[in-house]
């Protein structure tokens, strides 16, 4: 009876290692890095800066056919900007990630930080996808009340 005891036990305790060690490997597999899309992303806001639009193109995820000069054009008239007198970083402020977001289809993080654009203070939120048809800049959004761009090119 005893033996039979220990048996069950071990067969409990293989069950539940397996089950955690699924869990574990599940939970660390996929989505995105935050370390790579801060980088990314810093890298995407240097790009930009630079005010080499077609190099800064290149950081977008395959699904976002912008124009992405015109967008930016746009943003720097709204918020009164000049994206070429440097982006900096000043601090992060939020971030959100989802293994599978249904909107893009696959992986997001999403990063929001306080940047100076020149000497002006600016809340920005980039969101990065990762799907079956890439990895890239997903969204590009300030702290104005109106989303300046998504996949879909909308201002």
């Amino acid at each position: 009876m005893n033996n039979i005891r220990k048996n069950i036990h071990r067969i409990a305790a293989t069950v539940l290692m397996i089950v955690i060690m699924t869990s574990v490997f599940v939970s660390c597999s996929g989505g995105i890095d935050k370390d790579s899309a801060k980088l990314f992303i810093g890298d995407f806001l240097e790009v930009v800066s630079s005010g080499d639009f077609e190099t800064a193109e290149s950081y977008l995820h395959p699904d976002c056919l912008i124009d992405l000069e015109k967008v930016l054009d746009h943003i720097e008239n709204e918020e009164n900007v000049d994206f070429q007198e440097g982006i900096t970083v000043e601090r992060y402020v939020g971030f959100s990630s989802s293994y599978y977001d249904s909107s893009v289809d696959g992986s997001r993080y999403a990063l929001t930080m306080k940047v100076l654009v020149g000497d002006k203070a600016m809340t920005v939120t980039v969101t990065v996808a990762q799907n079956g048809n890439g990895y890239g800049i997903w969204a590009f959004e300030t702290g104005s009340p109106n989303k300046i761009f998504k996949k879909e090119g909308r201002i």
